[in-house]
């Protein structure tokens, strides 16, 4: 039965809510908190009537619509309730909506984190993100261009130019698969310069290679079907495959690119072989074209398909690019991945799949419902970039820059590290794996090299299987966004940290 409000008295209102008129927080808001702690606390009960608006309101010193304003809140969120002809209660219902006694984090966070075992599985990836220990520096940081040497100015034009044209322009109207313009751009420039053979009606523009990859998992993959992931390997690749609930079967990586023969060995059902053969990611191997004809014809014979990851091999310094997988692919199994993240600025968020003319329908149909798309002026202004001939002079730019980023790494580490440490395949891309000496630790190595400002990581982070195929100790560098200058001298620091660290222990 409610209690009256005589029976509490005024004096404890004006103990309830301290008002504080220079506070930044609105006054309704300062009634609102001061009731609402005061009813989770049962400092006022279930049942018992407020007094009026006139009389709070003079009690507190505030106007009547301001308290009317934090009641209407209260009694919208069901902390009172309002009754015609008899005034305002403290709701019944209100310790159903909020929890009286504090809870230990740990065991609030069991209960009410119930998440999948794809969550579970891909938790500590975001764990490891978060940590700020983890990147104290995004210097030889893996995958990231030179921001500096980017033509900013002429982007920006092209990109005003573009936004301008859109307004009379019925060309650049919204298409499922990009503009048709850049889309034939892509292929000129595919064909002549990767090898790939393609049509405009083949190629798919998105936001990033992984969001095309998602879209060709969706189309392609059952639950439980088995997939190929190279091991050392990318691991969200990893993740977008767990996404589908497909079972990973981890292929080695040896001097020649992916062991092919363990792959038909442990998983001959197979549906889909995920490589990176112009530059294995992490290692930097470039699979051979013995290898090549082999995947290609095992996938023709068993009906398997390939998602070849094209991320940086515009980048090669001491011979001509590698013709793509896709290029020699005369079954149709191959699904290309290209983006311009690398190549350009990661900020662009633009990237490309060539689809068999087969999967073309099926990949749209399974497209459409997700609404996936990227902005069209950043379509116009990069069609405009490649047709008007930025784009291979910058890619040229670049290649000569990376090398001579490249070359000055090599040189730091046979100075500096020579007896501490060995390169892998160094012949392209943006990033190299360095092999550590038998004696050295691989976790303190790490922690050494992200205390000078490198942000490395681990070869063994790369792996993806409980066994490693790879026992290889190793720190994965990129070099694109560091300066020769500054990666001699962040080198021979790391170098004498990590000898000082040997001979203390």
């Amino acid at each position: 039965m409610p209690q009256s409000s005589s029976s509490l008295p005024n004096t404890l209102y004006l103990s309830l809510i301290t008002i504080d008129l220079q506070a930044k927080v609105p006054l309704y808001r300062q009634i609102y908190s001061g009731l609402r702690s005061a009813i989770i606390n049962d400092q006022l009960t279930a049942g018992t009537k407020l007094p009026s608006t006139r009389d709070l309101a003079k009690i507190w010193g505030v106007s009547r619509n301001t308290l009317r304003n934090g009641f209407d809140q209260l009694i919208a969120e069901g902390y009172l309730e309002a009754i015609v002809g008899k005034g305002t209660f403290v709701a019944d219902q209100h310790d159903l909506l909020t929890s009286k006694t504090p809870v230990d984090l740990d065991q609030q966070q069991e209960r009410i984190r119930p998440i999948s075992v794809i969550g579970t599985h891909l938790e500590p990836f975001g764990q490891a993100l978060h940590n700020p220990s983890q990147y104290s520096s995004t210097d030889f940081a893996i995958g990231i261009p030179d921001y500096e040497a980017f033509p900013h100015k002429l982007w920006a034009r092209m990109v005003n130019r573009a936004q301008r044209r859109l307004q009379v322009d019925e060309d650049s109207r919204y298409n499922v698969h990009g503009l048709l313009k850049l889309r034939q751009a892509i292929t000129s420039y595919l064909v002549s310069a990767r090898g790939v053979q393609c049509t405009a009606e083949q190629i798919d523009i998105v936001p990033g290679s992984s969001v095309g990859m998602m879209v060709a998992t969706l189309a392609l993959l059952n639950r439980g079907d088995k997939v190929w992931m190279e091991n050392p390997g990318y691991i969200s690749i990893d993740g977008l495959f767990w996404y589908r609930g497909a079972k990973p079967c981890y292929v080695p990586i040896d001097e020649k690119g992916l062991n092919v023969q363990y792959g038909i060995e442990h998983a001959p059902d197979a549906k889909v072989a995920y490589v990176t053969p112009s530059h294995q990611y992490p290692l930097g191997i470039t699979m051979t074209r013995e290898r090549r004809h082999q995947l290609i014809d095992w996938a023709g014979r068993s009906s398997m398909w390939i998602f070849e990851d094209d991320y940086d091999s515009e980048f090669r310094y001491d011979s001509p690019p590698i013709t793509a997988l896709q290029g020699l692919d005369i079954h149709n199994r191959v699904i290309y991945f290209g983006t311009f993240s690398k190549i350009l600025l990661p900020d662009i968020r633009m990237a490309y799949v060539v689809l068999p003319p087969d999967l073309v329908d099926v990949y749209t149909g399974v497209k459409l419902p997700l609404s996936i798309s990227t902005p069209t002026v950043m379509q116009e202004a990069l069609t405009d970039f490649m047709l008007e001939g930025h784009f291979v002079r910058h890619i040229r730019k670049m290649r000569g820059h990376y090398q001579e980023r490249r070359d000055a790494l090599i040189h730091a580490i046979r100075t500096y590290l020579k007896d501490e440490a060995y390169m892998g395949d160094v012949g392209g891309g943006m990033h190299m794996t360095v092999y550590l000496a038998d004696h050295q630790n691989e976790d303190q190595a790490v922690q050494i090299a992200r205390q000078v400002g490198i942000a490395a990581l681990s070869l063994s982070s790369f792996n993806q299987s409980a066994q490693p195929q790879d026992n290889r100790k190793g720190i994965v560098f990129g070099f694109a966004n560091v300066t020769p200058l500054k990666i001699d001298q962040t080198i021979k620091r790391f170098a004498a940290e990590l000898k000082k660290k040997n001979r203390a222990h």
